[in-house]
């Protein structure tokens, strides 16, 4: 099976590299971004195969750019469809109309509740991918 490229995008530079550590002892290839406008040259780059994506970060928001990945994949200017888990503080959970509005909002194609255990983000990152 080949080797899956994940990008990581978070502006804290501890949760990147924890994410990072993790995911490449599961044997993903990760490439980093720290903000959404470098985020948005990766993807247009590289072309990964799933996104981990903070949504308050500075230069462009999570939301925009799973917006931007996703008008851009419409378009054809990139070659697959890439899913994208977004990473938010702003829990729902508990408001299930909310977090359905929120899920049609945002983009993505999965969201995950900060703080998160690195298992459950291995196990959906996983699950994306299969």
């Amino acid at each position: 099976m080949e080797q899956k490229t994940i990008l990581v995008v978070d502006d804290d530079p501890d949760i990147t590299e924890t994410i990072r550590f993790n995911l490449e002892q599961e044997g993903y290839q990760v490439l980093t971004a720290g903000d959404g406008a470098s985020a948005l040259g990766t993807v247009r780059l590289s072309n990964p195969d799933l996104i981990v994506l903070d949504v308050m970060m500075p230069k462009e928001n999570g939301y925009r750019v799973a917006k931007i990945i996703k008008e851009d994949q419409e378009a054809g200017r990139l070659t697959k469809k890439i899913p994208i888990i977004l990473l938010t503080a702003r829990n729902l959970k508990d408001d299930p109309e909310r977090e359905k509005m929120f899920m049609g909002f945002s983009h993505a194609d999965m969201v995950i509740y900060k703080p998160f255990k690195t298992k459950d983000l291995l196990k959906r990152i996983h699950d994306l991918l299969m």
